[in-house]
């Protein structure tokens, strides 16, 4: 069996074209197998939908219990249940700790920086914990994380060891250094759906999830973070959250060139057992404040949002801490890849939880049957 903990569109659209075998290239495959293979391929596109993801993200259930058309792995991240934790210290010890835990491991730390909130609270707990020869900020976007938060880059960010980049989904190097960001901080503590597919989206209790997308001919209801939708996102948060908390970073691992990759260097500062259990306390008691983290979304609740980042952040700056804080982190017009009207053409198809990287030269080695959960 093949394990993964990442899976791209491509790969599962080469699983649809190598069962279609449409000029008899490849092995055929019998009836029963090709139902249960659209079969499965349609709950996973279901169940995307009911996760506000788009249909070409993946699922991985934290648990390890529901599965989808792919085996997928979690030894790259926390398994907890949905249970109150006691005694759990505040955001800001667990933040410090797990930096320096990751610190501990004496790599190098490739950091990417937006300027934005969460990105913020990485970049500062790194630096109040580590050794600064130890830290690499990485930037996309021209000067868009220097304008971001123009008072941390004139004060730290500067100093440190830096790079901007067009070719930001491939300038990290997990073989050999740690990789890590802020992703999974919007997951965690209050964002309603992942952001292209809420921020033109609306409320609609008719429709089959919820929600609904683009639909000028019915009536739209309330945004989906209004505070009348406060119980409907409150349902949803721990769905969504064990079944796409362990997918939020690898999209900014798709064009990596390593041909093996150590999963032990995958360590996104908020994918943590603590910090999931700190998230899920929060949730029980009904306190966390839901946001649309798009650019078209309510400002008001957007700064109620994730409250405790912002008071981590409002230590070193509280005036920082309480805006707006947003990025174009992975603005499309600045990486390379989106300049041309063309495919992406991403080298990452998928990657195992060995840390195998599954790329064009290597695919058919991958399409063996034993990479899916039929």
């Amino acid at each position: 069996m093949t394990k993964f903990v990442y899976i791209s569109d491509e790969y599962r659209s080469a699983w649809r074209r190598y069962i279609r075998n449409e000029r008899g290239l490849w092995q055929d495959w019998d009836k029963s197998f090709k139902e249960e293979f659209t079969f499965k391929l349609e709950e996973e596109q279901h169940y995307l939908n009911e996760y506000s993801r788009p249909h070409a993200w993946y699922l991985n259930d934290l648990l390890g219990e529901n599965e989808f058309l792919f085996n997928m792995s979690q030894v790259h991240g926390p398994k907890v249940e949905y249970e109150y934790t006691d005694n759990l210290p505040p955001l800001e010890d667990i933040l410090l700790e797990r930096a320096l835990e990751i610190s501990k491991m004496g790599k190098e730390i490739q950091i990417f920086y937006s300027g934005g909130i969460d990105s913020t609270a990485v970049l500062l707990a790194f630096h109040e914990v580590c050794p600064k020869d130890q830290l690499r900020i990485i930037m996309g976007g021209g000067d868009t994380a220097e304008k971001n938060n123009p008072r941390l880059y004139e004060k730290v960010v500067r100093f440190l060891s830096c790079f901007v980049t067009d070719n930001l989904y491939g300038i990290a190097d997990p073989s050999k250094y740690v990789f890590t960001t802020g992703n999974e901080a919007d997951r965690l503590f209050g964002s309603n759906g992942f952001t292209l597919m809420m921020r033109h989206a609306k409320r609609d209790s008719e429709s089959k999830h919820g929600y609904i997308q683009n639909d000028e001919s019915k009536p739209m209801e309330s945004d989906t973070d209004s505070p009348e939708n406060e119980e409907w996102n409150w349902n949803r948060w721990w769905g969504i959250t064990r079944h796409t908390y362990l997918t939020q970073s690898f999209r900014l691992l798709l064009n990596i060139r390593c041909k093996k990759m150590n999963i032990e260097n995958y360590q996104p500062l908020f994918l943590d057992k603590r910090l999931l259990q700190f998230a899920i306390n929060l949730h029980i008691n009904k306190e966390i404040k839901w946001y649309n983290c798009g650019d078209k979304g309510n400002e008001k609740r957007y700064l109620k949002g994730k409250m405790w980042v912002r008071d981590f952040i409002a230590k070193w700056d509280k005036d920082y801490a309480y805006s707006m804080g947003k990025s174009s982190f992975l603005s499309g017009t600045v990486q390379y890849q989106y300049l041309k009207p063309l495919p992406s053409d991403f080298n990452v198809l998928a990657i195992t939880e060995e840390g195998n990287i599954v790329n064009r030269d290597n695919i058919m080695d991958y399409l063996t049957g034993k990479e899916l959960t039929i």
